[in-house]
């Protein structure tokens, strides 16, 4: 077993940005499931009704983030 008292190694010492996205755990994607299911029905509903277009747009984006995060997920795992 060897240590090393001196200064850490040159080099990244943190994970890159891309490992934060890639989502590897299946709640992800329950969550972003829920968040696609959700924001695109609701987004359309009050588009729908005519309550607000900012707040569709608003409810509509979460949901295309939760169909973001599902097809991240199942990319990532198919890769492994």
């Amino acid at each position: 077993m060897t240590h090393s008292a001196g200064p850490p190694t040159r080099g990244r010492r943190r994970p890159d940005l891309r490992h934060w996205l890639r989502p590897q755990n299946p709640r992800t994607v329950v969550i972003g499931v829920c968040m696609a299911v959700g924001g695109l029905a609701g987004g359309v509903r009050y588009a729908v009704d005519g309550r607000g277009i900012w707040t569709a747009l608003g409810i509509l984006c979460v949901g295309i983030l939760g169909v973001l995060i599902v097809v991240s997920y199942f990319v990532n795992h198919a890769d492994r």
